[in-house]
Order: C-alpha cells, then structure tokens, then sequence
C-alpha cells in the first residue's frame, strides 16, 4: 500500500471516528483492515421502505462503504444493507453524484447518503430507481422525511454563565434575595411562525426550502453541494 493512500485512509478512519462520535443519528457498526477499508454504518434517520405494493417509514438503515485499491483517484463503492426507496438508491448502488473530487472527506460522503435517506437530497432527472422518482415528483410538499441535520455538531460555546464563572457569596447577600418582585403581566399571543423557511443558497443562489428547525444549522444545497449555513439561528461561531 503506498504511503499516499495509507494517510489517506488513516485520515478518513479518524474524521470518520469523530464524525460519528458528534452526531446523534449515527453508530459506526464495523469496519475492516488497519486503517479500514470497509465501514458498516447504522443511520437513525427516517427513510421509506417498500413492502410489496405499501411504502413504510423506517427510522434504521445499514450502509456499506468499501474503499478500492483505485481510491481516493475513484470515488468509494457504496451500498445498502437495508433496502431504501429512493430515486438515487438502488439495490447494488448509492449514487454519490456524477462529479467526484479526490479532496472530498469520506465523512462528507456519510453525511450525503443520510440527507438522501432521510429525503433532503435527491435527483429525480436521472434516476436509479424511476418508481421513486415519480413518488417524489408527487410528494414534494411532504418532503424531507426527517429534517435532522447530517452535519457534525459543533462545540458548544461557553454559556454566559460559565463565562461570568462562580458567583461570590459576598456580591449578593442573603437579604438580597428575599424581596420579591411582582409577576410581570401575561404576554399577548403570538401567532406560531410558518412550519418552513425559504432562503438563498449563499453560493449558487437557487432557492431552498427547508423546516425552521433547522434555522441556525449547517445544511448543505441540493444544488451545488455547498455547505452553508440556514438562517434563523445563532450567529456562527468565529472559528468557521
């Protein structure tokens, strides 16, 4: 093996490690070689599963990621273990794309094959499966099946409190704490803000429509593949 390909590997076998270690949805189940050439990994996500003539909501998946002798220069095989009905899952192959980049990390390729599980991600313009590309084109506005975020949580940031660090028993007095005072009135009510949000992609400019939940969040554009960030939620850390 040459000395190219084996850090390649060891790097991908600890970004992986940690990818997983961050993410709730996520269980590596096994791997294979020294550093691994082979990944079995569970995805918690909700994604559809055919039964006879009824589709089914399944929250657990098994994917098999294999790394050929011609990896990083080719992209990696991957494959289900569980069956999934997507346009772009078939039951041999998952289809990464049609465009790959050596620099891309095998944790990215993880993260993209649960956003097409969970139906955040797909291609109905060339299909693997054409019966789920139809279902899709018919049920877009019941779409994703599960807006989980597939990107790694980040660190938390200090809290205000822990910044602020132990209160001193001398800055307040018990006295202190003993007056009360009165209830502030009740608030008016506010009407509930829509289910979802449309925004821009920051890079190619094409129109995302995602649940609020994931305001604040890293998601990336079904488009470009760009990694951004969705409005709504707190300003990004300054470390990127």
């Amino acid at each position: 093996m040459s000395t190219v390909r084996l850090r390649r590997l060891q790097a991908d076998f600890e970004k992986v490690s940690d990818y997983v270690r961050r993410h709730p949805r996520l269980q590596l189940i096994q791997t294979d070689g020294t550093p691994p050439e082979r990944y079995q990994v569970e995805f918690q996500v909700k994604g559809l599963r055919q039964k006879g003539d009824e589709l089914a909501v399944v929250a657990s998946h098994m994917v098999e990621v294999l790394l050929p002798l011609s990896y990083p220069r080719m992209p990696p095989q991957c494959r289900m273990l569980t069956p999934v009905f997507h346009p772009n899952i078939a039951p041999h192959a998952i289809c990464i794309g049609d465009h790959w980049s050596p620099g891309e990390p095998l944790w990215s390729i993880l993260a993209r094959i649960g956003e097409m599980i969970a139906y955040q991600s797909y291609n109905t313009r060339s299909p693997l499966n054409g019966e789920a590309a139809k279902w899709v084109e018919q049920h877009k506005d019941d779409l994703p099946l599960d807006p989980i975020s597939l990107m790694p949580d980040e660190p938390p940031g200090p809290t205000a409190a822990a910044a602020a660090g132990p209160a001193s028993a001398a800055s307040a007095p018990a006295t202190a704490l003993v007056a009360a005072t009165p209830p502030p009135p009740p608030a008016a009510a506010v009407p509930a803000p829509p289910a979802t949000m449309a925004f821009a992609c920051t890079s190619c400019r094409s129109m995302l429509k995602m649940p609020r939940e994931m305001g604040g969040k890293r998601v990336r554009c079904p488009r470009c593949q760009a990694i951004i960030r969705a409005p709504g939620g707190p300003a990004e850390d300054s470390h990127g």
